[in-house]
């Protein structure tokens, strides 16, 4: 028997820790495999980030509220039962009773009503319409919760690449910079006077700040990339490879102003969240103005009670509550008047209507500006990026040719830092205007509202 309890015990175990470890697993996120580009990691974050889980765990809180609205419409069972100790009494209703405290039985209760509503005058169904477009608001705020996700995950992920892509600029600047500073060095060291004391301190200086700057790269990058990861729900630990080492090069598919406007002004979840919520702040005042009326209901009526210790009167003009049962069937009204209560709840339910209307005249005005400076910011770095590609081209041949003058000592070293300067300024801006491309372009698939990459690819 032992044996038999102790292969019970094992086996149940075994399936607890089978199914502990089966819950580890699925409550663990999903690995990336490959190198993952912008939009995989937007897939994953609108998969797995909490606040996503969140806003629909929102949506199901209402959905459980509508159904608690639509339960009105079902029959209610309400009953109590329950079982007694009674001592045993002598004589009749009519007769001297005499109670004799040493003998003792059961005594048995039960009673039950079963109710259901017939018509509301129209107060439930109200308070079903404001439930219902309740519902809609919360899943349009899913909607808008994944927009914010993906625009922080493309956001993080163009902020990453860009500390990345200055890295081997500093890089070739620092090279440079220690070849120009150790031909310093050597012509100061022979005290020739080609190179002074102050050229060559003008150079330590330049190389300590570029330290500075590759090591404000490094941080970011690595700064950047946790929180990335924290954006799509992945642990630090995480290995994490990107399909881009760089920023990819400038996105050209602008559209047109007109087509923008008109896709936002049908794309955005905030105007689903304006309409359904007026009509809910609507239905939920007229669901208060009508709290007043009756409920007008059918209901059945049964209640039992039984001890042998009490004597059985046959009397239906006499209550027994110890030996009887009755019933019935009935139609009633089920009512609680209470005016000012209810005029107020509706005075603040249209209150919050008002407070809808006003959101819906701001983003009336707010989401085209929105959108128009999203674009103009693109169109902004696709204009620049011309220039900075210019710019950059000529920095670039300056600081060559100065550190080859400077290396013949046909150049001194304030116009081998001048170039150096020159070249990380313009590289800098170069690389800067290709990030504002990419979070303009996120910044305006999120202005447009959409959580995908509608646009085309870069």
């Amino acid at each position: 028997m032992r044996t038999t309890q102790l292969s019970m015990l094992q086996a149940t175990f075994a399936l607890v820790m089978a199914w502990t470890v089966v819950g580890t697993v699925q409550a663990q996120p999903r690995a990336p495999q490959g190198p993952l580009n912008v939009e995989a990691c937007v897939a994953i974050a609108l998969r797995d980030s909490g606040l996503v889980k969140e806003s629909e765990g929102k949506v199901g809180e209402w959905r459980g509220r509508l159904a608690e609205v639509e339960a009105l419409y079902y029959p209610k069972l309400v009953g109590m039962t329950y079982a007694a100790p009674m001592y045993r009494l002598t004589g009749g209703p009519f007769d001297k009773t005499q109670s004799d405290w040493t003998e003792w039985g059961p005594y048995l209760h039960l009673e039950a009503v079963l109710a259901q509503p017939l018509y509301t005058f129209g107060r439930v169904q109200a308070g079903k319409d404001a439930a219902q477009h309740r519902v809609l608001v919360e899943e349009a705020r899913v909607r808008q919760t994944r927009n914010a996700i993906a625009l922080e995950t493309r956001k993080l992920y163009y902020l990453h690449l860009y500390a990345r892509t200055l890295q081997p600029t500093l890089d070739s600047a620092s090279k440079t910079l220690e070849s120009a500073l150790a031909t310093a060095r050597e012509a100061n060291d022979k005290g020739t006077g080609e190179v002074t004391t102050v050229d060559l301190q003008k150079l330590v200086y330049g190389a300590a700040e570029l330290q500075r700057y590759r090591i404000q790269a490094r941080i970011g990058a690595d700064l950047s990339l946790a929180a990335l990861k924290h954006t799509m729900g992945l642990p630090q630990e995480a290995t994490l490879t990107l399909a881009d080492e760089s920023l990819p090069p400038l996105p050209a598919d602008l559209p047109g102003l007109a087509v923008l406007l008109q896709t936002a002004a049908s794309g955005r979840p905030e105007w689903t969240q304006i309409r359904h919520g007026k009509a809910a702040a609507v239905s939920l005042a007229q669901a208060e103005r009508l709290a007043n009326l009756p409920i007008v209901f059918a209901a059945a009526q049964v209640a039992a009670d039984w001890t042998p210790m009490r004597k059985d009167v046959d009397n239906p003009y006499f209550q027994d509550r110890y030996n009887q049962i009755y019933g019935g069937l009935a139609v009633g009204l089920q009512f609680s008047v209470d005016p000012a209560t209810a005029s107020a709840k509706s005075a603040q339910a249209l209150a919050i209507a008002d407070q809808i209307d006003g959101l819906a005249a701001f983003a009336a005005t707010g989401i085209p500006i929105e959108v128009r400076k999203a674009r103009d910011e693109w169109q902004q770095a696709q204009e620049i990026g011309v220039q900075a590609d210019l710019g950059a081209g000529a920095a670039k041949k300056w600081m060559a040719f100065a550190a080859a003058g400077f290396a013949t000592g046909t150049v001194e070293a304030r116009e081998v830092l001048e170039g150096l300067v020159a070249w990380l300024s313009a590289r800098r801006t170069q690389i800067e205007n290709t990030r504002d491309a990419h979070l303009a372009r996120a910044q305006l698939l999120y202005a447009l509202g959409q959580d995908l990459d509608h646009l085309g690819a870069p």
